[in-house]
């Protein structure tokens, strides 16, 4: 866990608005040559995504294979949803589940003494106790789902964390099969990213898909409510983070609002271009390479006066994958920077201290 001595909030610097990045702070990749067999293009994409993740962390994706009708699609289902009451998108709260899917609603409660799974010192050091505390109310509500298990898969039987079934609402017909639609279709766009990774990093192409086989990818809905700029700069800048998993591949509405900070320190503002992807690298990536990828923080600041819907597909491995710096990111100027930790339990950990589930997570049956 981190152990750094924090900032007190008091004493931190008045948060200020970002600025709009270019195209040199932000690559803009065009994924057209994955689709054909020319491998000098194929590997210049390779190189520009490693490149991109190495030196920023963050990237925007063109011309990928993801209909732009599935994109629309799914934009229209969240709508729906966050249309629904707050009585009855409750119906589908996270806290009725222990696996962390389902609805949260505004200013959920996000610091928790008791946690489970296991993390290690660099993993999410957002989650130190003084930035918890100093969070402050941020408008938007959210809904996810992972990998649909029946009762009778294996692992869901064994009682394994963060296997089982989603919570779904009630009275919005089509809304599961487009949620599932859309998770299937994102994870095999997560394999085509997983092998540009591993190209970029001069591995087999196929190198992450033994650790893909189960993977705990999450669809996150988010709904923003707009806020004045004051209050919208606290919030966003009081729960700036990185993101835990592999990678984030995140579409946002033409509203704005998500800003990225730079080595520098100053906070850029990702442009919204319909259709494409905003990727990103999480701590888990970062730390499979050794810290070569750059696991960025960020924020959402929706000060623009309009309604912010976004779609946040979250890369998870499997479970059980034992992340350990790869060997093709090791050498006598770069040693180890960590031993190694198991994927479900750092997620286990982030999860268990951030998001409500059933009863006390202390007493939740361990795998």
């Amino acid at each position: 866990m981190q152990t750094d001595v924090q900032t007190p909030a008091a004493a931190m610097p008045a948060p200020k608005l970002g600025r709009w990045a270019n195209a040199n702070e932000l690559p803009v990749i065009d994924f057209t040559p994955l689709s054909g067999s020319n491998e000098e293009a194929i590997e210049r994409v390779a190189r520009e995504v490693h490149d991109a993740c190495r030196d920023i962390g963050f990237l925007s994706i063109v011309n990928h294979p993801v209909p732009p009708a599935k994109i629309r699609e799914i934009f229209r289902q969240s709508q729906r949803f966050f249309a629904l009451p707050l009585e009855a998108k409750m119906k589908a709260y996270m806290g009725n589940s222990n696996l962390f899917r389902g609805y949260l609603p505004m200013d959920e409660p996000g610091q928790k003494k008791a946690y489970r799974g296991k993390a290690i010192d660099g993993f999410q050091p957002h989650l130190d106790p003084t930035r918890m505390r100093a969070r402050k109310p941020h408008k938007n509500e959210a809904y996810q789902i992972s990998l649909e298990l029946p009762d009778d898969d294996p692992d869901v039987k064994a009682g394994k964390p963060l296997h089982g079934s989603n919570l779904w609402p009630e009275g919005l017909p089509g809304f599961r099969e487009a949620m599932l639609d859309y998770h299937s279709t994102m994870t095999e766009f997560a394999a085509l990213l997983a092998s540009v990774f591993a190209r970029g990093l001069s591995l087999p192409s196929d190198y992450f898909a033994q650790f893909y086989k189960k993977p705990l990818i999450q669809v996150r809905l988010l709904h923003y409510l707009p806020q004045d700029t004051q209050a919208a700069l606290e919030g966003g800048d009081s729960r700036a983070h990185q993101d835990a998993g592999g990678f984030t591949m995140l579409q946002q509405d033409d509203v704005g609002g998500l800003e990225i900070k730079s080595k520098s320190g100053e906070w850029l503002i990702v442009p919204p271009v319909e259709n494409s992807f905003v990727v990103n690298i999480g701590d888990s990536m970062r730390m499979w390479t050794n810290n070569r990828f750059a696991s960025t923080l960020h924020r959402v600041v929706n000060h623009y006066g309009r309604e912010r819907y976004s779609v946040g597909v979250f890369a998870n491995p499997d479970y059980d994958t034992l992340i350990r710096p790869l060997p093709t990111c090791v050498d006598a100027e770069h040693p180890p920077t960590f031993d190694k930790m198991l994927s479900g339990e750092a997620l286990l950990f982030l999860y268990s201290r951030v998001w409500p589930s059933k009863g006390d997570p202390d007493k939740v049956s361990e795998y």
